[in-house]
């Protein structure tokens, strides 16, 4: 049975009603780490591909982060089409994310690494990497700053010892800064392993653990072991701030949807919702619109609902190519049988006036 997919989602798997939405209180900064396996799917050796991006997009926007740290993003690899992926990412949310790339490692003509996404309702003072080393591609923290607190990015060495001296590096940053700060990414290690981990009795001189520690953030693993994604949190002078919610995502209901996001990267997202004396958040809100589309589960084809009749409806794909054409009185239902799997615009037309939307057939 072929599945379609509506604007923010991509619906794997179909689960029952009570799936979250991870919806944010008024007034919170959510903060979110997520490593995108490249934007290349769940499993190995995956597809990179616009598909998978703009999947990895859709889980971002739903989330709805104010500020995002992201591992495993190339920019202009010559075997990748010099993609820039972090930018790409930014362009299918709708969200005016500012991209900041935080690439050191030199691979295939361009560069690897981490990189963060910020809401303009944080403005940045300023932007800082940090090299860590590393034993295969070079590692770095991203140290962004905001008038209130300071965020770092990052993405762990797999070697033991590297990620010990990534720790302290990362430990005596805080020497210099007079805010609190919060320290995301992979960090290719866990408090729960033994003896508290390798690099987490390190870092957990000075920070805290801040995020959900509650299962793995790897997909699939069944031990103790596969939790190694992380939002940590070290205080400074009792600022006030305080952690209100937190959750490892591992399915997304949206519209009355799921996602299974183990099928979208080989890591979940983790985000923590923190209230700052003095800032809110600013909600990813989007114009109403007249008209809204519907998948149905039991027949290949598309609902719509709008308050006036519709009298045309094309299905183009990415490229701009017309796949289908409908026009009628009032249009409801539109059969997409003929459609191949894959990512398309629907333009309606009511009374003159025309609305686009992106879907997504499996």
């Amino acid at each position: 049975m072929k599945k379609f997919v509506l604007l923010f989602f991509v619906c794997c798997f179909l689960f029952g009603l009570d799936a979250q939405t991870y919806p944010k209180a008024p007034g919170v900064i959510r903060l979110l780490t997520y490593n995108t396996h490249y934007c290349k799917g769940g499993g190995d050796p995956g597809s990179i591909d616009d598909y998978n991006t703009r999947r990895v997009a859709l889980v971002i926007e739903a989330l709805d982060a104010d500020v995002v740290a992201l591992q495993e993003l190339d920019s202009a690899m010559n075997g990748r089409n010099r993609r820039n992926l972090l930018q790409q990412i930014t362009d299918y949310t709708d969200i005016p994310y500012t991209p900041i790339f935080g690439g050191l490692c030199k691979l295939d003509g361009g560069k690897v690494g981490p990189g963060v996404l910020v809401k303009p309702n944080l403005p940045i003072s300023k932007v800082k990497l940090i090299s860590l080393g590393g034993s295969i591609e070079e590692r770095c923290a991203m140290r962004i700053d905001f008038d209130q607190f300071v965020f770092f990015c990052t993405h762990l060495d797999l070697d033991d010892n590297l990620r010990i001296m990534s720790a302290n590096t990362l430990i005596n940053e805080l020497d210099y800064i007079r805010k609190p700060s919060f320290l995301a990414g992979d960090m290719n290690d866990s408090h729960r392993w033994g003896q508290g981990g390798i690099a987490f009795p390190t870092l957990l001189t000075k920070y805290t653990i801040a995020s959900d520690t509650e299962g793995n953030t790897i997909p699939g693993r069944t031990d103790n072991n596969g939790l190694i994604d992380y939002i940590l949190y070290h205080d400074y002078k009792d600022s006030g701030i305080k952690i209100v919610d937190t959750h490892i995502v591992r399915e997304l209901k949206i519209e009355g949807s799921v996602v299974d996001l183990a099928s979208i990267s080989d890591h979940y997202p983790v985000f923590v919702d923190i209230e700052v004396p003095g800032l809110s958040a600013i909600e990813n809100t989007t114009a109403a619109q007249e008209v809204k589309l519907y998948p149905t589960y039991v027949q290949d084809q598309l609902n719509i609902e709008s308050d006036t009749p519709v009298e045309q409806v094309n299905i183009y794909s990415l490229t701009g190519q017309k796949q289908l054409q409908l026009k009628g009185t009032d249009i409801r239902t539109v059969d997409l049988s003929s459609l191949a799997k894959g990512i398309y615009i629907v333009e309606t037309s009511a009374q003159g006036k025309s609305h686009k939307a992106r879907i997504i057939k499996l």
